[in-house]
């Protein structure tokens, strides 16, 4: 651990159909974990904007609330990836330090895939559905150390048995997981629970601090 680290702030980015308000917890926890990182929790309509305008939003909230300082992400699914995007466009208002992702499917979501091409499905989720249905990120980060908190029942079957591989309930197992990442780590976490999971919040303030998971 260098003195860099954590971050001075810190980004909390909600998933898709998700708000600023299901991370309070989670930024309540942070600010008792890591007290010296300014927590910020970022809002967006995630269900009407694709994920470029998410990216462009975010990148804004960035430059507003960090006056150019480091800093780092926690992101709950959609917002993994976004944090993700904004770090591969390389023109960021300021320097990024890590991002740890909670079950957010890097690989694309099959769930995705399979609810995108049904136009009622698509009126509620936006267009950010067919993003995250068709996603083609760069797999190396640029500035970026992530790590990747999956979640998994390490069985067969995962939360629902209906994927017929392990899942956290919406995400597979094998979709959470970045083979650049600086580390990865699977837990009994459900997807939707993620921002209000104790566990989920001690191990991405270790990994803020550290640049890894406690084993």
């Amino acid at each position: 651990m260098t003195s860099d680290f954590p971050a001075p702030h810190t980004i909390l980015i909600h998933g898709l159909g998700r708000s600023r308000h299901d991370m309070w917890l989670l930024a309540r926890r942070l600010r008792r974990l890591i007290p010296e990182t300014t927590v910020h929790v970022f809002d967006y309509h995630s269900r009407r904007i694709p994920l470029s305008a998410a990216v462009e939003q975010l990148n804004a909230f960035v430059g507003t609330h960090t006056r150019g300082e480091p800093v780092s992400f926690i992101g709950h699914s959609l917002g993994g990836i976004v944090a993700r995007a904004l770090d591969l466009r390389g023109d960021t208002a300021a320097p990024l330090k890590r991002l740890v992702t909670l079950g957010s499917p890097h690989q694309g979501a099959l769930i995705a895939r399979v609810l995108n091409p049904y136009r009622p499905i698509r009126a509620i989720f936006g267009p950010v559905l067919g993003d995250l249905g068709s996603l083609s990120l760069t797999e190396t980060p640029n500035q970026l150390e992530i790590g990747c908190v999956v979640g998994a029942l390490n069985s067969r079957w995962g939360f629902v048995p209906l994927f017929r591989e392990d899942n956290d309930g919406l995400v597979l197992a094998r979709e959470a997981m970045l083979a650049t990442s600086a580390d990865t780590i699977h837990r009994p976490i459900f997807h939707g629970l993620f921002p209000f999971s104790a566990q989920a919040a001690e191990l991405s303030a270790a990994f803020l601090r550290t640049g890894r998971f406690p084993q």
